[in-house]
């Protein structure tokens, strides 16, 4: 039967007697104190108290009936003023307020009055690793086995045969999400087949200017989108395997950005491009085999949208067969005729009075492998 460490835990002495033969041993204070919780139980002593024991007997003062309340009370970490306690997180980046306010509700409320600012969030989510970076601050958490190897910024690593990736990496990435205020110029979301729930991720609501995501389903896409502040969010940028666009169209932040773009392809020429009149800018694919007469009414279409900056358009065929030539002829123009320079694209320009207005339509046709990119610009 194992011996029971009671006996020692409720007498003073034998305490001291053990934290004294650990000082005797001459190693590091962390290490002693470790070893000394693992021998009498981890609740025998607080830190603090073990290291006044520590330093008094390393520095030759055995008296183990010593009144500690003659000394001078403690400065403990709430003890520090208010404006002392705001410099400190004004220092401290975004990511080191979140250790800083895990400490007390004090330090809390401090740390929270000064709003996490970021330059870039980007995550990956795969079936074998989830990595993620706070500006310049990269960690990555691999499968293995059945557990995890974790790597932080430092290079410094952690391995655990148990845990999930997903679980360890989320460990370290939702309290940051998490964060009241928190706002990013420009956050990245790429997942393969691997999701994780944004109520997991994105708990709070979300500030970002820009977002750009990458999944292999929609409505997951939509999810995560849904997750950002509409009246915060500019720019969205979707990219993967679309099948149900109604539920972009439908979604607020669609509705109140100023800028789109979705790398997949539209089949409904007509009836989609109507869903982009709010936009400054964007960008989308559009795939089909009929749509060269129908060119002079997208070009109708488009000069109705009364905000809009410019746009980029990429058609193509189910065959890969786009031809230039069809889309020029449809606007009435001709294929420039000459050499070309080295890396130079043949371009045909098209410029479209806007009826009852002093803003003209400056279209540019290029071919691409395999598409045609249409590029518009309203001048005003």
């Amino acid at each position: 039967m194992e011996a029971s460490s009671d006996p020692i835990k409720n007498n003073h002495h034998y305490l001291k007697a053990c934290i004294l033969y650990e000082v005797l041993q001459k190693k590091p204070i962390f290490e002693s104190y470790r070893n000394f919780c693992n021998t009498v139980g981890q609740d025998a002593m607080e830190y603090p108290d073990f290291e006044y024991w520590y330093y008094r007997f390393y520095h030759g003062q055995m008296d183990f009936d010593y009144d500690r309340s003659a000394d001078p009370q403690l400065k403990t970490l709430v003890d520090i003023p208010v404006v002392s306690m705001k410099k400190i997180a004004e220092s401290l980046d975004a990511v080191e307020r979140t250790h800083l306010r895990t400490m007390n509700h004090a330090i809390k409320d401090v740390a929270d009055s000064f709003p996490p600012v970021f330059e870039k969030i980007e995550i990956t989510v795969s079936k074998s690793y989830l990595s993620w970076s706070w500006n310049d601050k990269i960690y990555s958490c691999f499968k293995k086995g059945r557990g995890y190897s974790l790597c932080r910024p430092d290079k410094s690593r952690v391995k655990n045969s148990k845990k999930c990736y997903i679980e360890k990496g989320l460990e370290y990435l939702a309290p940051v999400l998490k964060m009241p205020n928190i706002q990013v110029k420009h956050f990245e979301l790429f997942f393969d087949k691997q999701f994780i729930d944004p109520n997991d991720l994105l708990a709070v609501p979300f500030n970002a200017k820009s977002v750009y995501i990458y999944g292999h389903n929609m409505n997951q896409m939509v999810q995560y989108l849904s997750a950002m502040n509409p009246g915060h969010l500019e720019s969205i940028s979707l990219d993967g395997e679309a099948e149900n666009f109604e539920i972009i169209f439908e979604n607020d932040q669609f509705k109140q950005a100023k800028s789109v773009e979705i790398e997949a392809s539209f089949e409904c020429l007509m009836e989609d491009l109507v869903h982009f009149s709010h936009l400054k800018k964007f960008k989308c694919h559009f795939l089909g085999d009929h749509t060269f007469e129908d060119v002079p009414k997208i070009r109708d279409i488009i000069s109705t949208f009364e905000r809009l900056e410019s746009c980029e358009l990429e058609y193509s065929t189910v065959w890969g067969n786009s031809s230039m030539r069809q889309f020029a002829q449809a606007l009435g123009e001709e294929i420039p005729i000459g050499p070309l320079k080295e890396g130079e694209r043949r371009t045909i320009t098209h410029r479209y009075q806007i009826p009852e207005s002093n803003q003209i339509l400056v279209i540019k046709i290029k071919k691409k492998s395999g598409s045609v990119l249409i590029n518009i610009v309203k001048i005003r």
